[in-house]
């Protein structure tokens, strides 16, 4: 009984994913996911900090916070989102800086993908393959696309004073703008964005803590 009690918890820890809270909901902002108006091109980097309440997991899932009074609907091309840790808090340009040297996981790709946010509600993609965050430094998401349908919209974006959290160059009416595409300018945004990890919560140490529960 005890085993099969053990088991049961262990089943548990390993299933077990916790959605974590980025950002906020406070302002909107046209990028990353706004082809309209002569945009033809995307490169958007932000800083997640460990203090963002990340968990040390895989992470499985990530999502960004659709418009408050309309619904988002784009497809883009060349679409591919990247994570990667990185020690910097914040963002600076060129893009490839902030990696320290690191490669970025590509964890999303399609040619082309369709963005459909409904208002107030979650759109993302899953991680393929799920990306192993080690919970102490901090983490890069990089969305960059080229070329879409002339369609899109804003997406929640907090405005964070005295700290450039994005990185952000595009391509408008043929011409690149902030350095597009390496170079990029730093902002004070930070997107209202949600991201699954399923924890590290069995390990060496755990699971003698875990097993001293049923001695």
């Amino acid at each position: 009984m005890k085993r099969f009690a053990l088991a049961l918890m262990l089943t548990a820890a390993v299933a077990w994913a916790d959605r974590v809270l980025v950002g906020d909901a406070g302002v909107r902002v046209d990028f990353p996911y706004y082809g309209g108006g002569g945009y033809e091109a995307m490169r958007c980097l932000e800083v997640v900090r460990k203090t963002d309440g990340l968990l040390a997991g895989d992470v499985k899932r990530w999502e960004w916070s659709g418009g408050e009074t309309e619904e988002i609907f784009g497809k883009f091309s060349k679409f591919r989102v990247h994570l990667c840790h990185t020690s910097r808090a914040e963002a600076a340009p060129p893009f490839n800086s902030n990696y320290e040297g690191r490669t970025p996981t590509l964890v999303f790709s399609a040619d082309p993908v369709t963005v459909n946010m409904r208002i107030r509600e979650w759109f993302g993609f899953d991680c393929q393959p799920a990306f192993s965050y080690d919970g102490r430094l901090n983490l890069l998401v990089e969305v960059r696309w080229e070329g879409d349908d002339n369609t899109g919209g804003r997406v929640f974006a907090a405005d964070v004073p005295a700290q450039a959290r994005c990185l952000l160059a595009y391509r408008k009416d043929g011409q690149p703008v902030n350095g597009y595409p390496d170079q990029g300018k730093a902002f004070n945004w930070l997107h209202y964005m949600r991201v699954t990890i399923s924890p590290i919560t069995v390990g060496t140490t755990s699971w003698g803590r875990v097993k001293a529960l049923y001695r």
